[in-house]
């Protein structure tokens, strides 16, 4: 596993994570964009993107397209699956980060790197800080709240600036973040907190803007939200393209 690799999983997992606040009580579509600074992390340089990505997020799935990757959260199988376009390749891996073993292709240096990098995300706390601030952002009336994430491997700081002018289930939302969270070892006893800090975060979010401090290094990302909508996903959504490489990253 190459290091741009590692790091494209991490903050891969780091989006999913931040999906979860925005879950509605049917089948919901999101098309938001997003921009990330440049970074340098572990050795490896990532130039600034900028991202428009769709996603639909049900029940059972969570879909996440964009021109460079298509993400898809099976929370039934417990799998994620990343497809590549640009290299076109497909990773799978699982949720339970405790049936991971050290990837395959690594060198003692990297191994080690993983290793801490692991044990490090063993450890999630959130903190969210609501505010009496307000304004419109689009045609959506927002209330700005303030989240803390502390991990082992850093912080995010977020100014994140949410409506209830679209209809939330909080009891869907907390399914998903039950089924994303039970499955992190270290997580589970901070689980049921964490999902209470997040419901203080009303509605869906509009626009959010992020400092992210991983390893010594910061870097500054924005996600806006494009458009809203309610309704059945289509099965197409969740379909994976055909004959992408496989990658067998872990053992």
């Amino acid at each position: 596993m190459t290091r741009r690799l590692f790091l494209g999983w991490a903050l891969s997992m780091a989006s999913i994570l931040a999906l979860l606040p925005d879950v509605a009580h049917s089948d919901v579509y999101l098309k938001q964009k997003q921009h990330t600074d440049a970074m340098t992390v572990m050795g490896q340089t990532q130039p600034a993107q900028d991202v428009i990505s769709e996603i639909w997020i049900t029940p059972k799935k969570i879909a996440s397209t964009s021109d460079k990757q298509t993400m898809i959260v099976d929370l039934s199988a417990k799998t994620i699956a990343i497809a590549d376009h640009e290299k076109k390749t497909l990773m799978t891996m699982p949720m339970d980060f405790s049936s991971m073993s050290v990837p395959t292709g690594m060198g003692k240096k990297e191994q080690a790197d993983f290793q801490q990098f692991m044990g490090k995300m063993m450890t999630f706390k959130i903190s969210v800080q609501p505010t009496s601030e307000m304004k419109k952002i689009g045609r959506w009336n927002c209330v700005k709240y303030v989240q803390v994430i502390e991990m082992g491997m850093g912080k995010v700081v977020s100014e994140i600036w949410a409506t209830t002018d679209v209809h939330i289930d909080p009891a869907l939302y907390a399914k998903y973040s039950a089924a994303m969270m039970a499955q992190m070892p270290g997580l589970s006893q901070n689980m049921k907190a964490a999902i209470e800090e997040m419901k203080k975060i009303k509605g869906v979010h509009v626009l959010t803007k992020q400092t992210t401090t991983m390893m010594g290094r910061s870097f500054d990302a924005a996600t806006e939200l494009l458009d809203f909508n309610e309704g059945a996903a289509p099965k197409s959504a969740f379909q994976l393209p055909k004959g992408y490489a496989k990658q067998n990253v872990f053992k």
